[in-house]
């Protein structure tokens, strides 16, 4: 090849699941739930709500792992936020899913090294809304009550950060090439994803971490959850929590804050291939807008929506018609969900009823900045087992969102599928995954 010639794109494949939600752990139990429409959402009792007046009573709390799932000691355990155990508990589950051998490389230090990959050619790309939210109310509750600030409270600056997330995965398994946090609202995951996909397709590395996490429903201050419900974005079906996230269902009438983490291993072609991986999918595009227009609200007209899809799905060289399942970012907002549809409209034109559309929040709630990992997960393993989940309580369809919504679980053709999250600040991006 001559000096200056560009290197020939590398194919990127995703090889590791890694989901960690309110509805299940791990692959096999996530995607049995999902094909049972199991709902995550419940009553949410937190202290900090005694005597205060608002309207969400209701979310989808994830079980904590226990440290030894996320190869921590309960001592390192204290050290680290909610969100950095859900992140290395999440790359635990998608490195084994990989098929990718973890050793001890440090015991004192506690760190491990993957068996086959070269570290300076591994790197970890997380995507989070907030980062340590947990560690932040604690921490500044102890501040503001003159509370004692010794132990593990002494370290809650570095806890708290968004970059501890990525940062203590590649400590603890010695992962030396590009690390960073990509902090851009609902659409982090995806984001972080395609910031991953970029940099193993020109050739800068051969693996990444890569994904979402958020740890929002923490029994503090309940910043979150408070914060949303007076923005006046969540559902108060509170008599009703396991109907609650409803999208594109004529009585929808807010979200449901979820919380969670979706970790993905990504390898280029030549480095899975020269192991013998497993493939789920295969990256092939990827694109970002912005609206330029609210902080908290979409632009009406839509345009960067249709932009966003028209771009990514370019990038991937295919045609719209070749996209046959869209994992929706509808969150159960009245305005958002039917702007999100028509803009698909837009995009797939006559074909858009050849294209089944489903939104995983009903089942698990908006998480946020992990929405885009967990829901990239959704996407891979649709196109793995050509079959997608049905529209979980989709009772009375809006008509201003007139799409091909299954109401059962439906078989797809194994071509390509995209992934939308769009975000507060204007941020949206689409993942395009194709089959193998």
């Amino acid at each position: 090849m001559r000096a200056g010639t560009p290197a020939k794109p590398r194919r990127v494949y995703v090889t590791g699941l890694g989901p960690l939600t309110a509805i299940a752990h791990g692959v096999a139990d996530f995607w049995k739930a999902l094909l049972e429409g199991r709902t995550g959402t419940r009553a949410v009792s937190l202290s900090w709500a005694s005597g205060w007046d608002y309207r969400s009573r209701i979310g989808a709390p994830v079980e904590d792992p226990p440290p030894e799932r996320a190869n921590l000691t309960g001592r390192e355990a204290q050290l680290v936020d909610p969100a950095t155990l859900y992140a290395l508990a999440a790359t635990a589950m998608a490195l084994e899913d990989a098929g990718l051998e973890v050793r001890p490389e440090d015991d004192k230090r506690r760190q491990f090294r993957v068996e086959g990959v070269d570290p300076e050619r591994a790197g970890v790309i997380l995507g989070t809304g907030i980062g340590g939210l947990t560690t932040l109310e604690r921490s500044h509750r102890l501040w503001v009550c003159k509370e004692r600030t010794t132990g593990t409270a002494r370290f809650s600056l570095p806890m708290l950060i968004p970059n501890a997330l990525p940062a203590q995965v590649a400590m603890k398994y010695g992962l030396r090439g590009e690390c960073k946090a990509v902090v851009t609202a609902c659409a982090a995951g995806t984001m972080a994803i395609g910031d991953a996909y970029r940099l193993l397709r020109d050739g800068e590395l051969d693996l990444a971490i890569t994904g979402g996490v958020d740890k929002t429903l923490s029994d503090f201050d309940g910043y979150s959850m408070f914060g949303f419900d007076m923005l006046k974005t969540l559902s108060s079906r509170n008599d009703d929590p396991e109907h609650a996230s409803r999208p594109f269902d004529a009585g929808r009438d807010g979200f449901v804050l979820g919380e969670g983490a979706g970790a993905l291993v990504l390898e280029t072609e030549e480095h899975a291939r020269a192991r013998g991986a497993r493939v789920y999918a295969e990256v092939a595009g990827y694109a970002a807008t912005c609206d330029a227009f609210s902080m908290v609200q979409m632009d009406p007209s839509g345009e960067q929506l249709v932009r966003v899809m028209d771009r990514a799905i370019r990038s991937a060289d295919i045609a719209p018609r070749d996209v046959v399942y869209v994992n929706a970012h509808a969150t159960s907002t009245r305005a958002g969900d039917a702007q999100e549809a028509g803009a698909l409209r837009r995009v797939f034109g006559r074909s858009v009823w050849d294209v089944l559309v489903n939104s995983t929040k009903a089942m698990i709630g908006h998480t946020i900045g992990a929405a885009g990992g967990i829901e990239a997960i959704v996407t891979a393993l649709s196109l793995a087992n050509a079959l997608v989940h049905r529209c979980v309580n989709l009772e009375k369809p809006d008509p201003e969102c007139e799409l091909a919504l299954p109401l059962e679980n439906r078989p797809i053709r194994p071509l390509a599928a995209i992934s939308n999250s769009f975000a507060f600040g204007g941020h949206n991006a689409t993942l395009v995954l194709r089959a193998p």
